[in-house]
């Protein structure tokens, strides 16, 4: 690791004048390895070292690497155990995991909203709120890789946003060492599924989540990233393993301060990007297998997402509205005139609009922002949907 003075002297002389001034974008810029501050976050058999460090940028601010993450703050609940092999939980389905909680897992954000169980598998780390209100984390930041159920007790609709981390060894640079490489590029995604009392499914995660991105390493050269409006783009930037990637650079955004609130308005935010089972490489991880049944379910079938990146984006977060009622296809699309009554909701829940279908903008008084549109044909309910105005 570099010296913490010799990292100074790189980040105060080399990054500024050299490179720094090669950067157009919004973030902050670092260079090099962060100063371990944190070590041993979690440990396990054949798990690899979980740490956390610190890094100045060039604009004077300090950064958390991987992430700043709830790990060590009782505030936020563990997750119950999908697949966990460092805990012993080795379960051949999801109805063998769900048989092992007696009720005492389930968090209360309503307290007379209906139960709602949550199916995640996140590489590597993810954090969760509902409404605002901390649910579950992952009891794994790195590896062995797990699965993990979280439950709440909550009124719909309801607002999921979640922090997902892949994490690093090298701190600052966003690698780890793989594939005979020391610096070696790792990748994320996080798939999840969401159902009722019922067994009704009421949410998968698929492209009508939103996605951003907060830290980007490693970057080899910073004319490659760019902006497109709150799209922080990488895919131009080379991912190749190195023998020594110690002065690589990152690009950090700071987190909105009120992101896992229902009331945030991410409507500027990119949709989520999905990606195949075979690009995030599951087919051989236990932790999935046994649970194909309701990660890949053939008429809900749940798809892994993150950012534009997920190789080179390390910290994402994520967020959707599960609406009303149990559909899950969310279209973002309005429905036609010739559809049948609707009922506009608030994200809260409130009902701003019923009536026949007539544009989101022909609504007096209605706010910049994003609603529900449930829309009912003959007394039957039709479809559910996403929109913004």
């Amino acid at each position: 690791m570099i010296h913490a003075m010799r990292l100074a002297a790189v980040l105060l002389l080399s990054l500024p004048i050299a490179a720094a001034a090669q950067y157009t974008g919004t973030a902050s810029v670092t260079q090099g390895l962060a100063t371990t501050t944190v070590t041993d976050l979690y440990s396990c058999t054949g798990g690899r070292v979980t740490n956390l460090g610190t890094i100045g940028a060039t604009d004077a601010t300090t950064w958390t690497v991987p992430a700043a993450v709830m790990f060590n703050d009782a505030s936020v609940p563990f997750a119950s155990d999908l697949h966990n092999v460092c805990a012993g939980a080795a379960y051949a389905n999801a109805a063998a995991a769900l048989a092992a909680l007696d009720g005492s897992d389930i968090v209360t954000v309503d307290v007379d909203g209906e139960v709602i169980t949550g199916f995640i598998f996140a590489d590597n780390y993810f954090e969760m709120y509902v409404n605002g209100v901390a649910v579950g984390k992952d009891k794994v930041p790195f590896t062995p890789f797990n699965s993990s159920i979280v439950r709440f007790r909550v009124r719909r609709p309801f607002t999921i946003a979640m922090l997902l981390v892949d994490w690093e060894e090298h701190l600052g640079v966003g690698c780890e060492a793989n594939g005979g490489k020391a610096y070696h590029a790792g990748d994320g995604g996080m798939v999840a599924v969401f159902k009722d009392a019922a067994n009704t499914t009421v949410a998968i995660t698929n492209s009508t989540w939103k996605a951003q991105t907060f830290y980007t390493a490693p970057i080899k050269d910073l004319t490659c990233p760019r902006e497109e409006g709150m799209r922080r783009l990488s895919n131009a930037c080379n991912t190749q393993d190195a023998a020594d990637g110690s002065q690589y650079y990152a690009l950090h955004w700071s987190r909105p301060a009120t992101w896992r609130e229902p009331t945030f308005d991410d409507a500027d935010w990119p949709a989520a990007t999905t990606y195949t089972n075979a690009e995030i490489g599951v087919d051989n991880k236990p932790a999935y297998t046994n649970f194909t049944n309701v990660f890949d379910d053939p008429s809900n079938d749940a798809q892994f997402i993150w950012s534009t990146n997920v190789i080179l984006d390390n910290e994402v977060i994520v967020r959707y509205t599960v609406p009303t009622t149990t559909s899950v296809n969310d279209e973002s699309m309005a429905p036609s005139p010739a559809m049948g009554d609707v009922t506009v909701y608030s994200l809260l829940g409130v009902a701003v609009y019923q009536g026949r279908w007539i544009d989101l903008a022909s609504i007096p008084g209605l706010a910049s922002g994003i609603y529900i549109v449930d829309e009912m044909r003959g007394g039957a309910h039709v479809i559910t949907k996403r929109l913004i105005p």
